[in-house]
């Protein structure tokens, strides 16, 4: 069994939140694969043109799996609905994720974050697992609600366990980690006080 310090959820989980986030994802399946990769399917909307790429994304990993869904897409009520299955994520997708992302938060407009976006949903859940010491096993993201799948260990025995977690549990979790992170640091006096 690997230590707590050789998997870093938190960071795994929320790079691949990055990457998905921007298509707009309505639902999703993410698992472990070979080699410490993980594999995500699910479904997203378009609300624009049907079939249609949208026009920001550059040639990625992302720009494939849209030109890949154009093949898939159905109308509903004036939208698209575009299937995506089994992309992987590697190691080294992770690695550049992460780094493009640093790279985004660096240079923050001063919006609010959203802390119900998927990258942050994926975030919380890694904390969570970081914060447990559990394995990953899968997750699942469905109607704003996030189940977890993770194995731990319970008086010495391993065990399969089931979380779920809602928006307000979510929020709450976000907001426990971010001030576990910044501690409230007290003012010292000056002098000219």
């Amino acid at each position: 069994m690997k230590s707590k310090a050789a998997v870093n959820y938190q960071c795994i989980l929320r790079a691949i939140g990055q990457g998905i986030e921007k298509l707009g994802v309505e639902s999703f399946d993410l698992e472990m694969s070979d080699n410490h990769g993980f594999v995500v399917s699910g479904t997203y909307r378009e609300t624009k043109s049907p079939c249609a790429p949208k026009p920001r994304l550059k040639k990625s990993l992302l720009s494939l799996i849209i030109n890949a869904a154009k093949n898939k897409c159905k109308q509903k009520t004036g939208s698209t609905l575009f299937h995506f299955s089994k992309i992987r994520f590697t190691r080294s997708n992770i690695e550049l994720l992460d780094q493009a992302g640093k790279a985004s938060r660096t240079s923050w407009d001063g919006n609010p974050l959203n802390p119900l976006g998927i990258s942050h949903v994926l975030r919380m859940a890694g904390a969570y697992l970081d914060s447990k010491g559990s394995l990953f096993l899968r997750l699942s993201w469905r109607h704003d609600k996030l189940t977890v799948w993770h194995f731990k260990h319970f008086n010495g025995m391993g065990v399969e366990a089931k979380e779920m977690f809602t928006p307000q549990n979510l929020y709450d979790q976000w907001v426990r980690h971010f001030n576990a992170r910044k501690p409230h640091r007290l003012l010292k006096p000056t002098g000219s006080d």
